[in-house]
């Protein structure tokens, strides 16, 4: 967008910092600089083969890479970059956060070999709702930076059974159990998928889609999300105290 027009329209429709509120300068997206600065980026940001992240999944869905770019901290103003996106109406902001959590991992290749990106799926009248999925727009953001397609049809959502937001960890695998199927899969075989999500709580819901995928012959899943939450690092912890995250 021109730099004029933008200034016009800033004018007119102040933008502000998911974090700390503060209006937007021009060039600045979704978080101002300051933020960006400062944000809590965890130790899987870049990806790295045999992570923490990437190891709680093994043997436990089909996945072989893992990255998720910050922390999600209940008790942290980051949180607000993620409840923007998914309460707030600010779909536009996910495009921007999938730009920004893409740039190093294209430097350090974890797109090498992927062919098509495959966001979240929520269920429809979720999507009816809030009028978009974040994981899409964040999708939407990888695709620009990395040039592979976006595919939203592959998997499709059941209806929750109960919101996921209050459950436990064992709660949230059962209410998620067979809530995804395939819709259109054919020749698929031997793709490598991307799951985007965003925000990795307790691994339930990206392990339930990968089983999904993993249904189509000789496929591949890796997982990128915005933020991995601080209660799911901290459970790592507790089962491999000698593990560093």
């Amino acid at each position: 967008m021109p730099a004029l027009l933008q200034a016009l329209l800033d004018f007119i429709a102040p933008r502000h910092c998911s974090v700390c509120g503060k209006r937007l300068a021009a060039g600045e997206k979704a978080l101002c600089l300051g933020c960006l600065l400062h944000i809590n980026v965890s130790d899987f940001a870049l990806g790295e083969a045999g992570n923490v992240l990437e190891r709680t999944f093994w043997g436990k869905a089909p996945i072989i890479r893992a990255a998720a770019f910050m922390i999600y901290d209940n008790h942290s103003p980051q949180r607000n970059l993620v409840l923007d996106l998914k309460y707030h109406n600010r779909p536009r902001a996910g495009f921007h956060l999938g730009l920004l959590l893409s740039r190093r991992l294209i430097d350090n290749h974890f797109f090498d070999g992927i062919d098509l990106i495959v966001p979240i799926p929520i269920p429809v009248l979720k999507h009816l709702h809030r009028g978009y999925n974040q994981s899409e727009q964040l999708a939407a953001g990888i695709s620009k930076a990395t040039g592979i397609g976006v595919n939203t049809k592959i998997v499709r959502r059941r209806p929750y059974r109960t919101s996921q937001t209050r459950l436990s960890a064992v709660e949230r695998t059962k209410n998620v159990r067979d809530t995804f199927f395939l819709h259109r899969a054919d020749n698929l075989q031997g793709k490598h998928f991307l799951i985007v999500d965003d925000v990795i709580t307790t691994t339930a819901t990206v392990r339930e889609c990968a089983r999904t995928l993993a249904a189509i012959p000789n496929v591949k899943i890796s997982v990128l999300a915005l933020a991995v939450s601080k209660n799911l690092i901290a459970n790592i912890r507790k089962s491999n105290p000698e593990e560093e995250t």
